[in-house]
């Protein structure tokens, strides 16, 4: 199973379906932008993290940089949207 952690933004949009159709992601996971207690782990089996920078406060990207870096889970940073998710098609 692929899940997906989306990190930042208040709702999610169609960025499930986006998911699903462009990467075959089974299942989503939303952590907003606004957590005040930095988080220890990914959600079990994540194999992708898509984190919204203009939505996440900085404490917060680079915990889950690190996090990514230690289990070694590929990170899509994107400005604005999943609109941008066509020139990284090939990233995962």
């Amino acid at each position: 199973m692929v899940r997906c952690l989306i990190v930042g933004t208040d709702r999610l949009g169609a960025a499930s379906a986006v998911l699903r159709q462009k990467f075959g992601v089974q299942e989503v996971v939303h952590w907003d932008g606004r957590r005040k207690k930095l988080p220890k782990n990914f959600p079990r089996d994540t194999g992708l993290v898509v984190v919204y920078t203009g939505f996440v406060n900085h404490a917060l990207m680079y915990r889950v940089r690190e996090l990514a870096r230690k289990a070694g889970v590929k990170v899509i940073w994107l400005r604005r949207g999943l609109s941008e998710v066509g020139v990284l098609k090939n990233a995962v």
